[in-house]
């Protein structure tokens, strides 16, 4: 991994700690999201969350009232770090394709909270019927701010030759849907199944990707 991305990496992490100051409930935030990508949130009880963070109900309980209130932290959380994500890699300096080179690598990181929660909670509140109607609503109301930063890239790309001629919001839900499928994936079997370079990420968007 490049020292950007790196970086990237770790401000993903530092961002979550800035919206999550206290420990306590970040270590049950990030146990919880486990736990309900694995049973989802109609299986998932407090106990099993309390039980995966190593603190007793009562303890969880003196930061959330249920499960739905901790599955509407997250999504919200998500849907803020996803748009976050993006404008940290715009505001580096580098050339279009650098920075979203960097992004992609970050995000394929086995371990980047991004990658592994985010997506996939977010793909959740807006597909379940089962999920909290605040989760949705929260949701719906982030889900174009990862789009608001990464568009202006694509086009600064294409103008500069980079990028394939093609609409700019159609690439970016391309890119996204990438992503989270690879998101998907990495949950679901885990951390040490083949994934794609890059470069083979990214080959669909480059004007002229042998170069």
């Amino acid at each position: 991994m490049s020292e950007q991305s790196e970086t990237l990496e770790k401000r993903f992490m530092k961002g979550f700690e800035e919206a999550i100051p206290d420990k306590g409930t970040r270590q049950i935030l990030l146990n919880a999201i486990e736990v309900f990508a694995k049973k989802g949130l109609a299986g998932t009880k407090i106990k099993d969350i309390a039980a995966k963070a190593g603190f007793s109900q009562g303890f969880v309980y003196n930061y959330f009232k249920s499960k739905d209130d901790i599955f509407i932290k997250i999504v919200d959380l998500a849907a803020d770090g996803a748009g976050n994500s993006v404008q940290y890699a715009a505001e580096m300096q580098g050339t279009p394709y650098e920075k979203i080179y960097w992004l992609t690598e970050a995000f394929l990181c086995p371990d980047s909270i991004a990658m592994q929660h985010w997506r996939l909670i977010m793909l959740q509140a807006t597909t379940s019927e089962a999920i909290p109607e605040e989760a949705v609503k929260i949701s719906k109301e982030k889900i174009k701010k990862p789009f608001e930063h990464l568009i202006p890239i694509i086009i600064e790309g294409q103008k500069s030759g980079e990028f394939v001629d093609a609409d700019a919001m159609t690439l970016a839900v391309t890119y996204f849907s990438i992503i989270q499928g690879l998101g998907i994936t990495r949950m679901q079997y885990g951390k040490n199944i083949p994934f794609p370079t890059t470069d083979m990420v990214l080959s669909f968007l480059r004007k002229n990707p042998s170069m």
